[in-house]
């Protein structure tokens, strides 16, 4: 039968038969898939159904091996990140272990885990080595894994008595699922034969359909299938699957399950030493390392000065130098003393090698700014000990500063055995360290108190030294460098003996040796010994303010003009001369000098600076932030915590002594509220006054605002009770004299308060009341509002006779007070005028010109105007006398004006000039002729009949 698609292209009558028994022959199509396959993975795929406890266990494996390799290469940011993956993982397992218990691997992993951390922390060195990531994760790591393991404290101990009974990996349980795993192949293996019987059905179909298709041959290439799965195809049902077609069938159970066998470990044999080659090598594992250590001489070598010398320039060329082992260099330094004291080399050279084992010692950080080692400062004690151990048994050896090294005498006794070098130096260098060290630990941990506990051996060093250079004669530089170094130990330590009564001696040994600094002559030093005499000067008046000696610290202070050449001083000497005026105001505030101790306190703290300016810390800048090198340079200037004078107490002790003064000053000067003593205290008022609410006083400030608001009103209980309430006064020394002198100064401001509040109300009053309302004994009444009149601050006058205070009602009204405000401006103009002529000020070239001065219009506190004032033409000579003497006629033409108001108020309010009253006349009051508010011309007299 030939095929219709080979028909020639021209036979028409094959083609209208062709075309005849397509129309009647119906086209074979392949039949539609009733049921889709369920399983459609491939062969080489095939799906495992595993359980939630080898779920769960395997992603713990998973953890366990992360952090295992990141052990490996130390990469600590990776060990906590597979830390916190193990963590999140156990905690979704909490069913699973509960039902299964805690596996053996992971109790291995997290023990494991924290020996590594604390190997890595206490290993400084190394630690040193991290990048910032690095140990910032070494940080959080070490406490989460000590909180993590408290949990397992029982199985961890339990784990490192016997450690081989816990694996490293949690080994599965192939027996649980071996049932689920054969039932997932069958399933597989029968939906592979379903697919494959069905595709073979379509293609019997195409071939009945009368297509030439495929050969058989083609078909069984492609479709070569086993003798399992045809035979498989003769139980396929024809329509689809049913579900006995996926029911267990009985000859299943008889097939061999295969077994899988575990893989043993590897051991790995000692290796056997059976030849003659391995004689006399040794097995070393690979973890440890053999380390070559170079000797320090060759073999052979003989080992005298010069070749010890030669060694110590060696050593002393790698300093400094970029990865070089410092810690190494220290060890080669000791074993070269050792190596001298065995040699018999002799004590200048022993004490050279000692000499230069400090200096290494001291190199041991690679950087300036950064701290010693705890360890490496105590074995830098131990070698210092050392050093002045030998020299003060053998006091024939010399070290001398700026020596050099061919001029160095360590063999011939016949000369002075001298040295290179100075233990001065190494002296100071050693303090400057011990500084440096308590600066970076915490003050509030107890590694700062054991190591502020080495002062005393610092101390004991410098003592030591001092009596060395004494015997030794050395400079007068030397002398004062190392009597400050002692100085600078003392100044800011309290002497409780001495305030208990006792015999103490601080006092005498400042004043021993500071005088000493004092006594050497300028033609001896050289210019450090100035800034030397400046800081012992400063300590001295420090130690004595510390002590409450105000008028020794003060005098002190004033003679020495300190205050005149500071500016040109050094940081540190500048910190210095802060801390002691601090200590110098607050000495005054606890002898009750309320006026010096605000003067003296008021540059520190109205600069809102006091933490940068006392060296203690550094305070957050809103406007201009400091950058980083900035910042870093300050830190380095920070003195150590316990050293520090208390901010807070600072601040209240100033606050306090603002509020007793500028509390009557404000109720005395009601219409001039530009004069304000104390910025800061009007600034907590004010901040004060926006709060909405008003509760019981909490904090430092809002204790001291009650309290001047209490003592505005004259009520000197409530401002003495809020005031002394808060805990922050049993700081202060002497606690209980500072609060009764408080109380009172609180009476007597308040007396003064009352006084300018509510004279006006008063014609007369007794003294007898205001004792009582205040608490006051006459005398003190009597003694307060005399100096007030003398000091023209209240206008009123004493009646003998009858024992009462006589009230002037002279206040002064607002215009008054203008006027009076304007002539003083208009004097202080003049003065300033007379100061530019007297000094030969020319306001032109050639003097001719005219000139002008334009005040600006707030100089008189009123008025929208200015005030011009010209200079005649050609103010040379005398004719510059002419222009004064104008400038005086104005200015009195001006005071005459304030004093016509002057005289008017006195008409008006009847003052009691030649006014008698009873059996004796008043002729006090106002001097009217005197100008009544001239303070130098005021006089009030009484005279009694």
């Amino acid at each position: 039968m030939s095929s219709r698609f080979f028909a020639q292209a021209g036979d028409s009558s094959d083609e209208s038969s062709s075309s005849e028994s397509e129309a009647e022959m119906p086209v074979a199509r392949a039949p539609v898939r009733q049921y889709a396959s369920i399983l459609e993975e491939s062969d080489d795929e095939k799906r495992v159904v595993r359980s939630s406890k080898d779920k769960r266990f395997s992603e713990i494996n998973e953890a366990i091996k992360a952090i295992r390799n990141a052990k490996k290469i130390k990469d600590i940011s990776k060990v906590f990140e597979g830390f916190n993956s193990l963590c999140s993982t156990y905690t979704k397992s909490q069913n699973v272990i509960a039902k299964n218990g805690t596996p053996k691997a992971f109790i291995r992993c997290v023990a494991d885990l924290e020996t590594f951390v604390l190997a890595v922390w206490e290993d400084k060195e190394q630690r040193s080595k991290l990048n910032k990531i690095n140990s910032k994760a070494l940080g959080a790591l070490k406490q989460n894994v000590r909180k993590f393991n408290k949990a397992f404290e029982t199985d961890i101990e339990e784990y490192r008595k016997n450690p081989d009974n816990y694996e490293e990996v949690i080994e599965e349980d192939e027996s649980d699922n071996d049932d689920d795993l054969e039932t997932a192949k069958d399933s597989a293996k029968q939906a592979k034969k379903s697919r494959t019987s069905s595709s073979r059905a379509f293609d019997e179909d195409d071939d009945e359909a009368g297509g030439d298709g495929m050969s058989d041959d083609d078909s069984d290439d492609m479709w070569n299938e086993s003798d399992d799965s045809s035979s498989s195809d003769d139980e396929m049902p024809a329509i689809g699957y049913t579900a006995a077609y996926f029911l267990k069938k009985k000859d299943d159970d008889k097939k061999e399950r295969p077994e899988r066998k575990k893989k043993a470990p590897k051991q790995q044999q000692p290796r056997t030493s059976t030849s003659k080659e391995d004689e006399g090598w040794t097995t070393v594992s690979g973890v440890e390392k053999v380390a070559k250590e170079k000797p320090l001489f060759e073999e052979g070598t003989e080992i005298t000065v010069d070749v010890v010398n030669q060694k110590i320039a060696e050593l002393s060329s790698i300093r400094g130098r970029r990865g070089a082992n410092r810690k190494k260099n220290i060890e080669t330094f000791e074993l070269l003393t050792e190596t001298c004291y065995k040699e018999n080399l002799g004590i200048p050279v022993v004490a050279k090698c000692l000499y230069y084992t400090c200096l290494a010692i001291f190199d041991y950080n690679p950087s300036m700014s950064a701290c010693m080692v705890v360890d490496i400062w105590v074995q830098l004690l131990v070698t210092l000990d050392k050093l002045l151990t030998l020299l003060e048994g053998h006091r024939e050896v010399h070290f001398v500063e700026g020596l050099p090294d061919e001029e160095e005498n360590l063999e011939n006794p016949e000369k002075p055995l001298t040295v290179a070098g100075s233990i001065l130096v190494i002296m100071e260098r050693a303090d400057d360290e011990f500084t440096k060290l308590l600066r970076n630990l915490d003050p509030h941990g107890t590694e700062y108190v054991q190591r502020l506990s080495d002062e005393a051996k610092l101390c004991v060093v410098i003592l030591r030294i001092k009596a060395e250079l004494a015997t030794r004669k050395a400079s007068n530089n030397e002398m004062c460098r190392i009597y400050l170094r002692e100085i600078e130990h003392l100044y800011y330590k309290v002497d409780y003996s001495a305030e208990k009564g006792g015999t103490g001696n601080s006092k005498a040994k400042m004043d021993e040796l500071c005088k000493f600094i004092y006594r050497i002559e300028s033609s001896d030093h050289s210019g450090d010994l100035d800034r030397i005499r400046t800081r012992a000067m400063l300590c001295h008046i420090y130690h004595h303010a510390l002590h409450n000696r105000w008028s020794e610290a003060r005098d002190l202070m004033l003679m020495s003009h300190l205050q005149h050449g500071i500016s040109h001083a050094d940081i540190p000497t500048k910190i210095l001369h802060n801390r002691t005026m601090v200590q110098l105001g607050l000495c005054a505030f606890r002898n009750g000098y309320i006026q010096h101790a605000h003067t003296t306190l008021n540059e520190i703290q109205s600069s809102q600076k006091s933490k940068e300016l006392l060296a203690q810390g550094l305070s957050t800048q809103r406007m201009s932030e400091r950058n980083l090198e900035q910042e870093k340079i300050e830190k380095q200037r920070q003195i150590p915590f316990h050293m520090h004078i208390n901010l807070e107490l600072l601040e209240y002790s100033y606050l306090t002594c603002a509020m007793l003064l500028e509390v009557p000053h404000m109720a005395a000067h009601q219409f001039e509220q530009r004069r304000k003593l104390s910025r800061t205290f009007h600034q907590q008022l004010r901040n004060a006054e926006k709060n909405p609410l008003i509760g019981p006083p909490d904090s430092m400030r809002e204790h001291l605002v009650a309290s001047a608001k209490a003592m505005m009103k004259a009520d000197w209980k409530t401002c003495a009770d809020t005031l002394l309430a808060h805990k922050i006064w049993n700081l202060m020394p002497n606690a209980e004299d500072v609060k009764a002198m408080l109380k009172q100064k609180i009476k007597e401001e308040s007396l003064r308060t009352y006084m300018f509040t509510y004279s006006a109300c008063y014609d007369s009053i007794s003294p007898m009341v205001l004792s009582r309302m205040f608490d006051l004994s006459n005398k003190q009444i009597h003694a307060l509002i005399s100096k007030m009149i003398l000091n023209d601050e209240l206008k009123a006058s004493w009646d003998k006779p009858t024992d009462l205070l006589i009230l002037h009602r002279a206040e002064s009204s607002k215009l008054q007070s203008l006027a009076k405000q304007t002539a003083d401006k208009l004097t202080h103009v003049m003065d300033n005028t007379e100061k530019m002529l007297g000094q030969g000020t020319t306001f032109t070239s050639r003097g001719n010109a005219a000139a002008s001065l334009t005040w600006p219009n707030n100089i008189f506190g009123a008025g929208n105007g200015s005030l011009q004032m010209g200079f005649p033409i050609g103010m040379s000579g005398d004719s510059s006398r002419g222009g004064h003497r104008n400038y005086q006629d104005r200015s009195r033409n001006y005071q005459d004006r304030s004093r016509n108001y002057q005289d008017r108020s006195n008409a008006g309010n009847a003052g009691y000039n030649g006014r008698s009253r009873g059996g004796y006349n008043n002729a006090g009051g106002y001097n009217n002729n005197s100008g009544g508010y001239n303070n130098n011309n005021t006089q009030y007299t009484s005279r009694v009949y």
